[in-house]
């Protein structure tokens, strides 16, 4: 019996054992470290278990979407590092969460290591817009500067050089400055709006730390200027220098927007000090270090690849599995975000994922066997049925959107399409 089901590789076959099993008395028992559903025959004679393996014909471990991080004992500065990031993975690690940060810390000491590793976040020399961090704003023309003669005078050219003025005050006259953060100025904050946005002059001193929580509690965030018209609108108004939402910040070798942050009480320090590391010791949390130090490191490898080829969901399924390990799943949302960002690259307006809908059961499966409640279909999707030009019920499969509002939606399997594989 155990030779017959295995020859199911086909995902719908396989959901067509699972229901043969149900209709003979078969409890189904989903396995998500084995990939498998574990099919138990109940009888007063005789109790034993049948394994059937999905989809695969071979038990194999369900593949890790999104990134692995790994541990390099070997101490080098943070240039050394990046370099043999980039050369052997694909970067220096960067940090998204809490959960992130632990699984560096577990690995690290796992191999018997409890110091300072060096991460990907760096003090960098762009000047960014504080509103740039906020979900809620929506425009992307960001680069317009009024930077007043010789100014910036006291930004970092490099990171190892000292770091003083990093954020970013407009005087009467419209010209800007770059300032110590630290110092007390009135605010002008920026809230949004349907019309395009007005603008609110606040007179309490205040560093810009404290303008930029200030504006977010009470407005969409500090202001931002993106043309000299939006620089007039408010300068008469002004009585002398003001926080606008322009600074400098860390940022991260790969030049991924996370935010996340888990600095050590008093830290960063501000200073020529503009590379982080982790002290796993204390549980991860960061501290600034002259980059120039020595020190062992973790790096991160993008486990997702895009594939700019043209094929039906059944050529995509194949190609991953000979080439890479399997189409993608997506079992949370820092999954579907990272897939997102694949898809973004993506030469068609969708992108294959390895979902497939099963008529037999009447639900969606991802074809890696991998568990997951997590869905974000666009509406109108997701039902199950799919039809083709001609009206006919055809294999419904799903597809992430490369533009738009970037969520999932149901094709029929011949479409042709680019596709996210895991390796």
């Amino acid at each position: 019996m155990q030779q017959e089901l295995m020859r199911y590789l086909d995902p719908e076959a396989s959901a067509q054992i699972f229901s043969y099993f149900a209709v003979q008395n078969w409890t189904g028992l989903y396995n998500p470290s084995l990939s498998a559903f574990i099919f138990c025959l109940v009888s007063e004679m005789e109790n034993f278990i049948y394994t059937v393996l999905l989809f695969t014909g071979a038990c194999r471990l369900c593949p890790c979407a999104g990134l692995q991080y790994h541990f390099v004992n070997e101490s080098m500065t943070w240039t050394e590092a990046q370099s043999y990031c980039r050369g052997n993975y694909t970067d220096l690690a960067t940090v998204e969460d809490t959960e992130d940060m632990m699984m560096m810390v577990d690995i690290t000491v796992q191999q018997g290591y409890k110091g300072l590793v060096w991460i990907g976040l760096y003090y960098g020399d762009t000047w960014r817009w504080s509103i740039q961090d906020n979900n809620s704003y929506s425009h992307a023309d960001t680069g317009f500067r009024n930077w007043s003669q010789t100014q910036p005078d006291n930004g970092c050219k490099n990171i190892n050089e000292e770091i003083k003025e990093a954020c970013v005050m407009i005087n009467n006259e419209g010209s800007w400055n770059d300032a110590g953060c630290s110092t007390s100025y009135p605010t002008v904050c920026y809230q949004e709006n349907n019309a395009g946005g007005i603008y609110v002059i606040n007179s309490t001193g205040r560093n810009w730390t404290e303008a930029q929580i200030y504006c977010r509690q009470h407005y969409t965030d500090l202001a931002i200027i993106r043309n000299s018209e939006d620089n007039q609108n408010f300068t008469s108004q002004l009585t002398g220098n003001t926080w606008i939402g322009l600074h400098r910040d860390w940022v991260w070798s790969d030049q991924n927007s996370s935010t996340y942050r888990n600095w050590t009480a008093g830290r960063p320090l501000n200073n020529k000090a503009s590379c982080a590391v982790a002290d796993i010791s204390q549980g991860g949390t960061w501290m600034d270090k002259d980059c120039g130090a020595r020190f062992p490191f973790i790096c991160y490898q993008d486990n997702l690849v895009l594939v700019r080829e043209n094929k039906t969901w059944k050529e995509a399924l194949l190609y991953c599995r000979q080439n890479h390990v399997d189409l993608v799943s997506v079992s949370s949302e820092k999954v579907q975000r990272w897939v997102r960002e694949k898809a973004g690259e993506a030469s068609t307006p969708y992108v294959w994922m390895g979902l497939r809908y099963s008529y037999t059961l009447n639900f969606w499966l991802w074809v890696s066997g991998e568990f997951s409640c997590y869905q974000s279909w666009s509406t109108g999707n997701g039902t199950g049925w799919c039809r083709d030009e001609g009206g006919r019920r055809v294999w419904s499969t799903g597809a992430q959107q490369a533009g738009e509002e970037q969520k999932w939606v149901s094709l029929s399997e011949d479409t042709k399409l680019n596709f996210v594989c895991i390796k």
